[in-house]
């Protein structure tokens, strides 16, 4: 009996030993903040939840965004943080990415993990100033946790993603953000058209008034005026030129993050 429970000890800590070797090594391989993945797309799913086409229109949008402002907003979900800090986690991607341009550091991180249900928002230096920790905040528990927590994960993010890019161009309000963009281009429209419609009159009246005074002789020739609409007037479809490219592919330039943006539960 004596040599049986003598060789239970042993047995027991060589046991210990080699569980604790190989879980060891599984556990630092498995470290997002010491091994960030390399991300080589605006949108990686290491999850599987989003589907093809859903992945492929954010790609684009967040492809085309970049494009026309030098701006950079990723998306990454993943299955498990692990049990590291998501702050932690987020800004060592963000940074070995280099997300945002290199001196502007105009990245943003969209990270999700859907274990622990966890969301960040991790936002570059350049952008700390517009898309403050407040308003990320407010874009986490406003724009995306409430599709989240429904299961509906493309609404939530493409909710998001609407929020950042609309809050950089100065078009985002929190307090009315599913009405905001409507009432802007609105307030566009006829801060455009206005001016213009008064510019046309004025000018119509100006040509009746010389053609009065002038008999028309000459009129047509010797006044010289600008139609808005014409030849000169501003196309929008220059600007779409770059992101028409099937290349939806991502590559960091060199920005980085001092931890700023926030983090949120769903």
């Amino acid at each position: 009996m004596s040599i049986v429970m003598n060789l239970k000890k042993p047995l027991a800590l060589l046991l210990f030993i080699l569980l604790f070797s190989v879980y060891s090594p599984c556990q630092t391989d498995r470290s997002l903040t010491d091994n960030p993945p390399k991300l080589t797309e605006y949108v990686t799913d290491e999850s599987g939840t989003l589907k093809s086409e859903e992945i492929s229109s954010l790609r684009a949008k967040l492809r085309k965004f970049h494009d026309s402002t030098s701006t950079q907003v990723v998306v990454l979900l993943v299955n498990t943080l692990n049990g590291e800090p998501v702050e932690n986690v987020s800004n060592s991607i963000f940074r070995f990415n280099g997300i945002g341009g290199k001196g502007k550091d105009n990245g943003v991180l969209l990270l999700i993990s859907k274990s622990e249900r966890k969301i960040r928002l991790e936002v570059g230096y350049g952008l700390e100033g517009t898309l403050t920790d407040a308003m990320s905040k407010q874009i986490i528990q406003k724009e995306i946790t409430p599709d989240l927590k429904n299961g509906n994960y493309f609404k939530g993010i493409d909710n998001a993603v609407t929020a950042v890019i609309s809050l950089t161009k100065g078009e985002y309000s929190i307090e009315k953000s599913g009405s905001k963009s409507g009432a802007t281009v609105l307030q566009i429209i006829l801060a455009v058209l206005i001016p213009v419609i008064i510019i046309i009159v004025i000018i119509v009246i100006i040509i009746k008034i010389k053609r009065k005074t002038l008999g028309g002789a000459g009129i047509a020739g010797s006044t010289g005026f600008f139609i808005p609409g014409s030849s000169d007037s501003y196309s929008s479809s220059g600007s779409d030129s770059s992101s028409s490219s099937d290349d939806n592919g991502f590559s960091g330039g060199g920005g980085d993050s001092g931890g700023g943006g926030a983090s949120g539960d769903y």
